[in-house]
């Protein structure tokens, strides 16, 4: 017996339970249709919504699946699959529309209806060629990966828990073999599952890579996959074999799928999971609803998915050109169904920002807030003992390092107005300071006080032992401002290396002239 056989003999087959009459007429605010599957866990029926009046005339109602689960199901593995597809943000899970329970304790989700050919069938009847292969598997090793970030794993995977629907995507159904990963506290269950996880995805692509002509197109895959599981320690690879798949071939539409317009959008009775429904007024024909983030190795699938041209180029664009953008698009999708949470903590964040910038005291002249330490009080030519390491009067006369510092601070774009040229010559400065490890340098620099005061301080005093420096390499032709607030200011500095993104710094006006407060990068 193969071990896909023994598998399936063992989590499989299901127990010998009496086939449940099926429901008519109405369920959960829901016109059942007909039962069109029946399991151990659940009897599934295809259903339309109660919106006759949302209904334009002449338009056919939407078609949904309703999962029916009797009262003696598992209430906790129908949460771990409420869960799982209220957070997948791969868009391979079925989307979750509703959930309801009954008054004789049997619990139903309205799902999407996903017609289309199973993985399972598709290898039975022909081989695939490589790309095809590349289009079967890259969604579903995404769709992995996005499980375990959320906290899930699915620990069977068979090529019948993969169905290519009628828009000729990969999707990932079956969704009674997934487990739960364990907390911090079960470290070892964690990896077990994670393992047992990833030789049921060896497995699979072991399957279709038998069923590939040529052969060998995946063997780089597969010897990624067994070498990660005979390793100990045991670590994941779906990033690395996503690569290794698109190396192996570029991807192509699975032949024989009939693909079909994708269904309107459903209303939302409840509140979450359910997402809420869109304004149809406004909506692109094209639009999926619920519309979800699609992850990195997805995006090069668009066309396989045989949206209208028109939509493919413009998220190809979008994702090209303007990452920013759509890193915020795939952000909203991803939290949709949470706004009211969110503009909560984002007004809450928002305002405690304000009030931070606001309240900060003005510094004095000699460079330190008001109602500082006595430290601060010192003048601008003196050395603090514990910044210089000595004890030093500050009567005493200026060392060069000193009066350097003090014709710096007296620099002309750091006492003007233009923020630009200010910010400029402040990170010429750190870079100094840095270069020579000269920690009251750092006063004609930094804001006393500051997290980046500490953090600077801290980074020489590892630096003189041997560490590294913070990254200096920043583009000062280059600076753009970003916000003003009153005497804080937040500019954007691109670092000389392409592939980082620009650092944010916060600059701060005093008496005493413009000061970094903090750096964010």
């Amino acid at each position: 017996m193969s071990r896909r056989a023994a598998r399936r003999s063992a989590v499989d087959t299901p127990a010998a339970v009496a086939p449940s009459e099926p429901v008519d007429g109405r369920l959960a605010g829901y016109r059942l249709i007909r039962r069109i599957a029946s399991g151990e866990r659940a009897d599934v029926y295809l259903a339309t919504a109660d919106r006759p009046d949302e209904t334009a005339p002449g338009e056919p109602a939407p078609l949904l699946a309703i999962r029916v689960y009797p009262a003696h199901a598992s209430s906790t593995a129908i949460a771990v699959e409420v869960e799982a597809m209220t957070a997948d943000a791969s868009g391979a899970l079925p989307a979750l529309y509703d959930v309801a329970t009954l008054d004789d304790g049997r619990c139903c989700l309205a799902v999407e209806r996903m017609p289309g050919t199973s993985l399972a069938r598709i290898l039975t009847d022909r081989s695939l060629s490589p790309g095809e292969a590349v289009t079967a598997l890259a969604p579903i090793v995404v769709a992995v990966a996005e499980l375990a970030r959320s906290g899930f794993v699915h620990t069977r995977l068979s090529a019948s828990d993969v169905l290519i629907d009628d828009a000729g995507r990969p999707r990932l159904v079956g969704l009674g073999a997934l487990e739960r990963l364990p907390g911090r506290g079960g470290a070892a269950e964690r990896t077990a599952l994670l393992r047992a996880g990833h030789v049921a995805l060896a497995e699979l692509v072991e399957d279709v890579a038998a069923a590939t002509r040529p052969s060998g197109a995946l063997s780089a895959a597969i010897d990624l996959l067994r070498g990660r599981l005979d390793a100990r320690p045991f670590l994941t690879c779906e990033p690395e074999l996503e690569r290794l798949l698109f190396a192996a071939a570029s991807p192509e539409p699975i032949s024989g799928i009939t693909t079909r317009p994708r269904p309107v959008g459903l209303p939302a009775r409840i509140g979450a999971p359910m997402l809420p429904a869109p304004d149809e007024s406004q909506q692109e024909p094209e639009a999926v609803v619920p519309r979800r983030r699609v992850g990195a190795g997805l995006r090069m699938l668009f066309s396989l998915a045989q949206l209208p041209d028109q939509t493919a180029t413009q998220i190809a664009a979008a994702a090209d050109v303007d990452r920013a953008a759509s890193t915020i698009d795939r952000l909203r999708t991803l939290l949709a169904g949470r706004g009211r949470t969110l503009l909560f903590g984002g007004l809450m964040s928002a305002g405690a920002l304000v009030l931070m910038l606001t309240l900060v005291p003005p510094a004095t002249a000699g460079g330190a807030r008001s109602g500082g330490p006595a430290l601060a009080t010192l003048p601008p030519e003196s050395t603090s003992p514990a910044a210089a390491g000595a004890e030093v009067s500050s009567t005493a006369p200026p060392s060069p390092t000193t009066a350097a510092r003090g014709d710096s601070e007296g620099g002309a774009a750091v006492l003007a107005d233009d923020a630009i040229s200010a910010t400029a010559e402040l990170l010429e400065l750190r870079s100094s300071c840095f270069a020579t490890l000269d920690l009251s340098c750092l006063d004609a620099v930094v804001q006393p006080g500051s997290a980046i005061e500490t953090d600077d301080r801290a980074a020489m005093v590892a630096a003189r032992e041997g560490d590294g420096v913070p990254p200096l390499d920043y583009d000062l032709d280059r600076i753009t401002l970003t916000t003003e607030m009153g005497s804080a200011l937040l500019v954007s500095v691109p670092f000389t290396s392409a592939e980082r993104e620009p650092a944010s710094i916060l600059v701060m006006r005093s008496e005493a002239g413009w000061r970094l407060r903090e750096i964010f990068d």
